[in-house]
């Protein structure tokens, strides 16, 4: 495995481990069944024509927009416009739902041409009508993908559109099965976008609000356009998905049956894969994959990905007004101090990761010279005395995994803190989580939050260097931690000026090392 980059932010590139099962893990499972509850049955373990994998939904299938490529699903149910190689470089040539595409070379425009008879699974025809109204319509959710926002707010007259002086966009041309995006900016990552993004059908979606979008009884059992369709929803036992009779490019010959796991934690990861009901699956659990190693019958291979998990941090006030426990930098830079993130690598990371002082993983990107915040105890507790620190008040913190790595750095985190005079409740938040840790506070510079935690304990799975930063602008629609500022506002527009990647490059520098920058991650992270 590649080591897994922590810090207090836990800025990481790390790998992701894809299992196949075979041979005999396999034969060891034939015969047996992984039975529901209620004495509903699933799929014979071993079955002929049934790949077995994870990630199935577990309360509902979230929305392909956020985070597009964490569930299998994301990438089965849903078409692109356009493909992608291995690298996330977009595909010369024909695309998914586009059978060509033109972009200008001063990234002025870029045009679509859509398939003869492409339709969605329940037959009726996608337009590029339905294209217009998605884009449109993602820019008004709280779930769409920095990545993908930064790039729809680059088509010209995006902002009329979103301040209701426009009902349509007016750089989005169509005419017949061809659409046209117009910019009046920059969109540097505009094809990677279309690679990613994945129109959903406005028949079931057009009545529901865009706040509420993760909510609509469409995610319950969603209709897409790509190879696989939801056969049959077990929601927290098991999902099936049965090949899509009408995608272009050839019928699959296997079901797919998803055991349910939520976000990247699989509690039941390792007794799937030694039972052989996992053929191919996916973990970042390094726990998991030193339980399979060796394991007969079973393949382990590493996927280099551009993830990060960090510790985001509430700078906004409280919802009643007063000060945010974290409002002053003094006190995030105390937290950075007081935990001693090399024996936590070493310790709850079975060594499997090094100390990281950026959001943006070790390499080329990242800019030398950053504070390392090594443990210094005294240091936090002579920040906090400066501060005039209450010992009695209590940070909250959040999480949504449920592996006992997770488990146990909450439990060595709450004992750091608490040896230099913070209190520090750590829970687990299950359910909507685009709205229990995004939602942006309607006054994006003063606040008051509209979350209720100091910090959370999460993950950025991002398709380009943009999506670390771009959710600290202010306004951000996922922007649920961060106070409005000028300066780190220029400092991130900067990085998406050009289509230049040295030119970017030296942005991404300047940015982090900024001041602004300082306070914002690693100890603001």
């Amino acid at each position: 495995m590649k080591k897994k980059l922590f810090s207090l932010i836990f800025a990481a590139s790390i790998s992701m481990a894809l299992l196949a099962g075979c041979g005999g893990g396999q034969e060891a499972a034939t015969g047996t069944e992984i039975k529901a509850e209620g004495g509903t049955e699933a799929m014979p373990a071993g079955e002929a024509g049934v790949l077995y994998s994870n990630g199935g939904p577990t309360e509902f299938f979230e929305t392909p927009w956020l985070n597009p490529g964490t569930y299998m699903y994301n990438k089965t149910l849903y078409a692109r416009l356009l493909l992608a190689d291995e690298n996330l470089s977009p595909i010369s040539g024909e695309g998914e739902l586009a059978s060509s595409y033109e972009m200008a070379e001063d990234g002025s425009y870029l045009k679509f041409t859509l398939r003869d008879g492409i339709t969605w699974h329940d037959g009726a025809p996608i337009t590029a009508e339905e294209i217009q109204w998605n884009i449109e319509y993602a820019l008004k959710t709280t779930v769409l993908n920095s990545v993908f926002r930064s790039a729809f707010e680059a088509i010209e007259g995006s902002g009329a559109y979103l301040d209701g002086s426009a009902e349509h966009i007016s750089g989005i041309v169509v005419d017949g099965n061809t659409i046209t995006l117009n910019f009046d900016r920059v969109a540097p990552d505009a094809l990677l976008v279309f690679t990613q993004f994945a129109p959903l059908p406005k028949k079931y979606l057009a009545d529901v609000d865009p706040v509420s979008l993760q909510q609509a009884e469409y995610f319950q059992h969603p209709i897409g356009s790509g190879p696989f369709k939801v056969e049959e929803v077990q929601m927290g036992n098991y999902t099936i998905l049965a090949p899509f009779e009408g995608y272009y490019d050839g019928v699959a010959n296997y079901k797919i049956h998803l055991n349910p796991s939520a976000g990247d934690s699989d509690p039941n990861f390792v007794t799937n894969a030694k039972a052989g009901k996992l053929d191919y699956a996916y973990t970042k659990n390094i726990a998991d994959v030193q339980a399979l190693e060796g394991q007969s019958g079973i393949t382990l291979d590493k996927v280099d990905v551009r993830y990060t998990r960090l510790f985001y941090v509430n700078k906004f006030p409280n919802a009643d007004g007063t000060p945010g426990a974290l409002s002053d930098i003094r006190v995030r830079q105390a937290i950075a101090y007081a935990i001693d993130m090399a024996a936590i690598c070493e310790g709850v990371m079975n060594g499997a990761g090094v100390p990281a002082n950026s959001l943006t993983p070790d390499g080329s990107d990242k800019v030398d010279g950053l504070n390392n915040y090594d443990y210094n105890p005294e240091k936090a507790k002579q920040l906090l005395a400066e501060v005039g620190w209450d010992s009695n008040r209590e940070i909250k913190v959040v999480y949504y995994y449920t592996d006992q790595a997770t488990q146990d750095l909450m439990a060595v985190i709450q004992q750091y803190l608490a040896e230099v005079g913070i209190k520090m409740n750590a829970s687990l938040v299950e359910g909507d989580l685009a709205t229990i840790l995004w939602k942006a506070p309607e006054d994006p510079v003063n606040g008051p939050r509209a979350v209720d935690w100091d910090m959370c304990y999460a993950a950025n799975a991002a398709l380009s260097l943009h999506e670390y930063y771009d959710r600290y602008a202010t306004g951000y629609s996922i922007n649920s931690h961060t106070p409005g500022d000028p300066k780190l506002d220029e400092l991130i527009a900067a990085t998406n000026a050009s289509a230049d990647a040295e030119v970017q490059k030296k942005a991404f520098f300047e940015l982090q090392k900024s001041t602004v920058y300082k306070g914002l991650h690693r100890v603001g992270i």
